[in-house]
């Protein structure tokens, strides 16, 4: 049996995606897997109707209400209750069932020969209120399991000081074999292990367009700008609008918002799962994004996109445009687009090829783990 510990629980398209993508691979190669349903409170409290966030205070995790992701859910009305729902569907029917485990001391991977922890920022301090003992190895009850990374990520290039030499020792104790999703990361970290990581794609690329093509629900809409953002940029939505007026474009977001202030003409569709962002993608006219799976899926669906560099996590999108030949896609903080630069030609082929070598040495990396 093979195991998977990542960041299932996470109300996200791209968190869920890249963990149906990686069990259905390791189904594909005829092994039995399952989801570790490790879901604790401080890390999916942010996704509850009173949404609950953590912070670390003496050792010790202190909770607190959010008022403002409240007010947002509020906002939303109906349609963050059918996100809800389609969320929980989508997570029952392609994940797992199993009910969540809370607490690191309580998982058992004695019944798996291998467990995959990753892929997604499982090893990013600030998206887990400091570094979780689950997703370090920090497991009492493991039998003789070999736990391996897979496409683990702390969100940038490099981590503190502090953090590395933690991060460090609970790899050299834990993993028997390492990979990571970005270059400059795999790069960093390879100076203070002084053995090899292997950089490989995030799980989601592993499988083919048709794969998601018949998993995606079609929406109504047709034509249409499509937005994916994980943060506010003022350049990134006066370029939408521009490209909306020159093109007569309708524009959708299907993001949820990450400000309270409205964006005046921009269709909000963020009432559906990951089966509907599919299908928003598939059909968007072009893909405007700061996102990585926002760029990962217009890049599966070949999509015109263009990609608006992050403030802080940008070498997630940076390293998997260069692999693929696209750098000329992502438009970085003093740059102007144009809208001839959306309308450049792509070269499918070209980027197919260079996805199928990159392919390559992630599934090896997979296969050659769980031997």
């Amino acid at each position: 049996m093979i195991g998977i510990l990542t960041f299932h629980w996470a109300d996200d398209y791209g968190a869920m995606l890249q963990t149906y993508a990686l069990k259905r691979y390791i189904e594909e190669l005829g092994k039995a897997t399952e989801i570790i349903a490790y879901a604790p409170l401080r890390l999916t409290g942010r996704y509850h109707i009173l949404p609950v966030t953590a912070s670390v205070r003496d050792k010790q995790y202190k909770y607190h209400f959010d008022c403002w992701l409240f007010l947002r859910n509020l906002l939303l009305g109906a349609a963050y209750f059918r996100r809800q729902m389609n969320m929980h569907e989508f997570r029952r029917k392609y994940l797992t069932k199993e009910p969540p485990v809370k607490h690191a001391e309580r998982i058992s991977l004695r019944k798996y020969s291998c467990v995959f922890v990753g892929s997604d920022q499982v090893w990013n301090p600030e998206i887990t209120v400091g570094f979780d003992d689950a997703y370090l190895g920090r497991i009492k009850d493991k039998g003789a399991c070999r736990l391996v990374a897979y496409g683990a990520s702390f969100g940038g290039a490099r981590l503190s000081a502090r953090e590395c030499v933690e991060l460090v020792e609970a790899i050299r104790e834990n993993f028997a074999d390492i990979s990571l999703r970005e270059k400059g990361a795999a790069d960093f970290l390879c100076r203070y292990l002084h053995r090899n990581i292997v950089n490989v794609l995030d799980p989601t690329l592993l499988l083919e367009k048709e794969a998601w093509e018949r998993l995606a629900r079609e929406p109504e809409e047709k034509d249409y700008i499509l937005i994916y953002e994980t943060e506010e940029n003022r350049r990134m939505m006066k370029y939408v609008y521009e490209l909306a007026k020159t093109f007569h474009k309708k524009v959708i977001q299907v993001s949820m918002p990450v400000a309270l202030k409205p964006k005046i003409g921009v269709r909000f569709r963020v009432a559906g799962g990951p089966a509907e962002f599919l299908g928003y993608v598939q059909n968007a006219w072009c893909v405007v994004t700061n996102s990585l799976h926002g760029t990962v899926f217009s890049i599966l669906m070949e999509k015109q996109f263009l990609v608006f560099a992050h403030s802080s996590r940008n070498e997630r999108m940076e390293s998997l445009l260069k692999k693929l030949g696209l750098e000329a896609r992502l438009i970085n903080a003093d740059e102007e687009a144009g809208s001839q630069k959306m309308c450049r030609k792509i070269d499918w082929r070209k980027v197919r090829d260079y996805l199928g070598r990159e392919r390559k040495i992630s599934k090896k990396f997979i296969d050659v783990s769980m031997e």
